[in-house]
């Protein structure tokens, strides 16, 4: 077992900062020792799975003969963050659990990355052609330093290198370009601690990043132009314990570890990948009838986690337990606390640990962290990094949403029981990915909406389908009724996963002896409860995603439906906002807040319809599966009308944006004034975290809707949404849209006002929206991005003729003012110039 409560009396953990000074040898006349003996004679050594040695503040790696050419695992993770940007200490994100083998190289040892991915098990002909065709990856090599028949000692300097690719980690999570590029500085670089564990030994570094330009954001450091960051190389022994792999299916959401596999057996089959499931090995005592888990997965809650939500974080890990009781493994999940000892150290392969993480800009709320053999997927560690700003959220949500929508209110404290509940939905999502689970986005389709306003419904089953979803809070303004605020419980689909992933199947003694019975099971698929999609399919933003129903942050299996309520909701909201805040004595900025809150989620929800149009409803459902649908199918014409609508209605009308100035000048942002600003270069030191204020002092309401009206225009026209829109109709057995629907339906919305005569004025909102659409239409006729179809282009000059026509007829109708006659000329030069020859 891994988890255990006490360290062996044999193998004390050991942590050292720093070489002590050696003992001075005074005179003797024993035989002159060994090579190995004199070398090590002036170390300190730490004794774990391997030996490591410090001497002269640096650090060396002693491996036995028998450890040479075996594989091991390695981890590297930061050991620090930089206050935000997703940098943190203890984020296995970044790289997975590498193979990693010690090579004799000469008078060195080179720490070699062993290829996994390619294999033939069971034939000699196919592991040989696999080895010569197929590289792996060397990390560095260490000059040997000392060795004698039992021990080959070498440096641990090839960790020095950026084998955790920080470069790309720092400079595309802060977004610098080539010139204020943080560099890694060896110059400056150096060992930090070592540790030794009965089954890992753990080395840090202390490498530092550095960059020429001043006021990099996030600008945490006391100086911004030099970042250490810590990173944290771990080598641990391979599980060696009786796993069986179970492989995985495309209806079932577990994360696969993915092979190509050269046996014999797959030489002519439809293809050579074969795909395990990365889960827990709980080894249940009897699998043949309800027992204790002889593996249980044993978190550790650390000590930096507040006392006051330890209780809520341990019953959320401990909700889990409910799944595999169902499937008879019994206590599968267990939580501890920290222990009082001094020998208890969260580097120690066996305990798997809930960290608790500060960020000056959080950009996070909680996050799974889950390691496994890439051999076979079994997990061999596990835990959550949990963000300080998790249960402000929550008391943002009660003060800015929950109690004015349910309660009239804006002053009550927020209840304990909220707190809880939010972390209750968070950790079990976190939870549920260190058991293997996928994101499931396709989750809030499960229900109605009378259900989740049914507190007796919600309470038994939640507000979607399964923990996994991207579940906004579930709030709905009188006289609806009002479920559960959270997803405080699993869902039906959590059930069927853990069954998917942990069940017993009797009789099965290998992966193959399996299939036939995980295939019935992952037959459910057309059943809302158990459908599973997950991160690729709300890939919108390079129109991959097709299928509406998969949305992160929607509820209900009317979400059409849903947005409307929504967005009504938080527009009483704002109206309401500047009445509510400020307090007496209180800053405008609290207004703001409340304001901004609202006014956002009423974007996301007025967007979102536009996933609607030229989309598809897909199905994982294989052949023959109970009420299985084809692969694919279009979005009725009805359906996408109806999305249409309510584009037409709450994003691209100006009339749901008609704030009255009364709201509008009180929304500001509190001034500070501090030592320096960064806009006055060479003086103070103010860092950018402590004053970056906006650019404008009123709050940009114009920019932001413009900004959601283009967004949404440019995923709607780009290339692959186009297609479906062109050929949808071809696949369809009923009427779906068409390319002429998404022509004609553009015009009306957004050009309505160039053939009405009593229209003599077009607002700033519905002109820029114009132009930007104008815009558009330009890029599809005279510079279409690559895929584009013909169809599209062709309409698009149509619709520039159209525009044109109606604009310059518009300008010469009596009393038009004269900023609507600027812009329609505008709009008509724009449009002979781009249908030109």
């Amino acid at each position: 077992m891994r988890h255990r409560l006490a360290l062996l009396a044999v193998a004390l953990l050991s942590v050292w900062f720093a070489p002590r000074a050696a003992v001075a040898a005074g005179p003797s006349t024993a035989p002159e020792p060994d090579a190995y003996a004199k070398w090590t004679s002036g170390a300190q050594a730490q004794h774990g799975l391997f030996t490591l040695w410090r001497k002269d503040g640096e650090v060396y790696i002693d491996v036995t003969p028998d450890q040479l050419n075996k594989d091991f695992l390695e981890t590297i993770v930061p050991g620090n963050g930089i206050g935000g940007n997703f940098i943190v200490w203890g984020n296995t994100d970044h790289l997975p659990a590498m193979l990693t083998r010690f090579e004799r190289a000469g008078d060195g040892v080179a720490i070699v990355w062993p290829n996994s991915s390619f294999i033939a098990p069971n034939s000699g002909s196919g592991q040989l052609a696999v080895r010569k065709n197929f590289p792996q990856s060397v990390v560095g090599i260490g000059k040997i330093v000392a060795e004698n028949a039992q021990h080959v000692v070498f440096d641990a300097s090839p960790l020095f290198s950026d084998a955790l690719d920080l470069d790309h980690i720092i400079n595309g999570s802060l977004g610098t370009n080539p010139g204020t590029a943080y560099r890694l500085d060896g110059q400056r670089t150096y060992f930090g601690e070592s540790k030794a564990f009965p089954e890992n030994v753990v080395i840090d570094v202390n490498q530092l990043w550095s960059t020429g330009a001043a006021h990099v954001a996030p600008d945490t450091a006391p100086d911004p132009r030099s970042l250490q960051m810590q990173v944290v190389y771990n080598f641990a022994q391979l599980p060696n314990d009786t796993y069986q792999p179970r492989y995985a299916d495309d209806r079932v959401g577990i994360y696969d570890d993915i092979y190509m596999d050269f046996s014999s057996k797959h030489d002519l089959g439809p293809d050579r990948y074969l795909r395990y499931i990365v889960r827990w090995n709980f080894a249940p005592a009897d699998p043949t009838k309800p027992s204790e888990a002889t593996h249980p997965m044993v978190f550790y809650l650390s000590k930096t986690i507040p006392t006051e939500f330890r209780k809520p974080i341990r019953d959320a890990v401990l909700k889990w337990n409910d799944a595999f009781t169902k499937i008879g493994i019994l206590n599968a999940i267990q939580v501890l606390d920290q222990p009082d000892d001094p020998n208890w150290d969260p580097d120690d392969i066996r305990y798997n640990v809930l960290r608790w993480v500060t960020e000056q800009q959080p950009s996070f709320g909680a996050d799974s962290q889950t390691l496994f053999d890439p051999r076979t997927g079994e997990e061999f560690r596990t835990g959550i990094l949990i963000s300080a700003d998790s249960a402000l959220f929550t008391a943002t949500e009660w003060r800015t949403v929950i109690d004015p929508v349910r309660y009239g209110r804006d002053t009550d404290p927020v209840p304990q029981q909220l707190i809880n509940d939010g972390f209750l939905s968070e950790i079990m999502h976190e939870t549920g990915h260190n058991l293997g689970m996928q994101h499931n986005f396709i989750g809030s389709e499960a229900y109605t909406p009378k259900q989740l306003q049914d507190p007796s419904f919600t309470a038994k089953y939640g507000i979607a389908s399964t923990v996994m979803e991207y579940a906004p809070v579930n709030v709905w303004p009188k006289p609806y009724g009002q479920g559960t605020y959270y997803q405080t419980v699993l869902g039906p689909y959590d059930y069927y996963a853990m069954k998917y992933a942990y069940a017993y199947i009797p009789g099965a003694k290998t992966p193959e002896d399996e299939l036939p019975t995980l295939r019935s099971w992952a037959s459910a698929w057309s059943n809302p409860w158990y459908s599973y999609d997950s991160d690729e399919d709300v890939s919108w933003g390079n129109g991959h995603a097709a299928d509406p129903r998969s949305e992160q942050g929607d509820l209900t299996n009317d979400p059409l439906g849903w947005y409307q309520v929504q967005m009504n909701m938080n527009r009483n909201l704002m109206n309401s906002a500047t009445k509510r805040w400020p307090r007496a004595g209180a800053a405008y900025e609290d207004a703001t807040k409340v304001f901004g809150n609202a006014f956002f989620r009423y974007l996301g929800s007025a967007a979102a319809p536009a996933h609607y149009i030229g989309g598809q409803y897909i199905s994982r459902a294989h052949r023959g599966d109970p009420g299985a649908q084809p692969p694919v199918v279009p979005v009725p014409l009805d359906v996408q009308r109806r999305a249409f609508g309510i584009l037409d209605q709450y994003l691209f009308s100006d009339r749901n944006f008609n704030f009255p100035a009364s709201i509008l000048d009180k929304l500001t942002y509190s001034e500070w004034a501090g030592y320096g600003y960064v806009g006055w270069p060479g003086y103070g030191n103010l860092p950018v975290w402590a004053y970056n204020p906006p650019e404008r002092h009123d709050f940009p309401v114009v920019e932001y809707i413009g900004s959601t009206q283009r967004r949404v225009l440019a995923q709607i026209f780009q290339p692959l949404v186009l297609q479906r829109i062109d050929e949808n109709p071809v696949e369809a057995t009923t009427r779906t849209m068409t390319m002429d629907d998404l022509f004609s339906w553009m015009h009306t919305s957004i050009y309505h006002e160039l053939t009405d005569r009593n229209a003599h004025s077009i607002s700033l909102l519905r002109r820029n929206l114009q132009l930007a659409y104008e815009q558009t239409l330009i890029g599809l006729a005279t510079a279409p991005q690559r895929g584009t179809p013909a169809d599209a282009q062709a309409m698009a000059r149509l619709e520039l003729s159209r525009i044109r026509d109606a604009a310059a007829a518009k300008i010469h109708v009596s009393g038009v003012d004269a900023e609507t006659q600027a812009h329609l000329m505008d709009m008509v030069h724009k449009a002979d110039s781009a249908l030109k020859p």
